[in-house]
């Protein structure tokens, strides 16, 4: 069974990639899998970089650095041996600024996944693009997709990588105030749920003074999976400690994880259909 690491990641000001590397080196040994949160990757851009900054100061430094941060990612996949995801960061293309999250696999071949739907503060004051488009990749291990932080809230896309055959789906998240937590967090054990699959999230913690973009952030790792036959009946197969940097990592059997679409007291991922033959009226009633 692969082993998974859903890592709660601080970004902090490190003085080179090397420091990077021996910070990312204990959080990677022995997975197969890992997730980095949304946002990690501005660590590169607050490399050895002056402590304040306007949100788009930050945004474009992280964004001259990607490549570099690509590159630090598909070196530390290689090294592991394992495939390293999420650790998203601001990325210039052509249509403009995006929210990049990443597939890196063991060998070093590096695909991403842009954020879809931005947030207000992503919007108007970091001034980003949406992405274009959804990424299912299917390994040996299994197939899996991402959905970074926000598009967790939306189920359509979740239903997409489902109906697709994904076996997992990844939302590296960063939030700063508990509110956002519990919106992504319950948003994750909810597409669980609505899919009869697992979701595992991966939050930034911790404070960066001077780097608005990041300054505080709150998060708890967490494997989720539908409360139903076989599995745990509040439907966490683990969680970390809240705002503690750290890898969590489980074996897991994605067989199990998704039995519950076929050996399940309920049906949720195959009745799905069924809500669009029966909300095509609303009758409204005026008392």
């Amino acid at each position: 069974m692969p082993r998974i690491s859903a890592i709660a990641y601080q970004v902090e000001r490190l003085p080179g990639w090397t420091a990077v590397e021996t910070k990312l080196d204990p959080l990677l040994a022995g997975c197969d899998l890992a997730l980095l949160p949304e946002y990690a990757g501005l660590e590169a851009g607050l490399l050895a970089a002056d402590p304040e900054g306007s949100p788009l100061d930050w945004r474009d430094r992280a964004a001259e650095r990607a490549a570099e941060w690509e590159a630090q990612l598909a070196q530390m996949a290689q090294k592991h041996g394992c495939w390293l995801t999420g650790a998203s960061l601001p990325v210039r293309t052509e249509r403009g600024v995006v929210n990049r999250g990443y597939f890196v696999a063991p060998w070093g071949e590096v695909h991403h996944q842009d954020k879809l739907i931005l947030t207000p503060y992503e919007r108007e004051v970091m001034q980003l693009v949406p992405g274009e488009g959804l990424t299912l990749v299917d390994t040996v291990m299994g197939r899996f997709g991402m959905l970074i932080c926000y598009d967790a809230e939306f189920p359509l896309l979740a239903r997409a990588l489902a109906e697709a055959d994904a076996d997992m789906i990844l939302v590296p998240s960063a939030t700063d105030l508990p509110a956002g937590q519990t919106r992504v967090r319950q948003s994750a054990r909810a597409r669980a749920i609505e899919n009869q699959l697992l979701v595992v999230q991966a939050p930034l913690v911790g404070r960066v003074q001077g780097c608005d973009i990041v300054d505080q952030s709150t998060g708890r790792a967490g494997f989720f999976v539908p409360p139903d036959t076989g599995l745990p009946e509040d439907g966490i197969l683990g969680q970390g400690t809240p705002d503690a940097h750290g890898a969590l990592t489980l074996e897991v059997d994605f067989a199990a994880t998704s039995g519950a679409r076929s050996t399940g007291q309920v049906g949720n991922y195959s009745h799905w259909p069924e809500q669009a033959d029966r909300n095509t009226q609303v009758r409204v009633l005026a008392l």
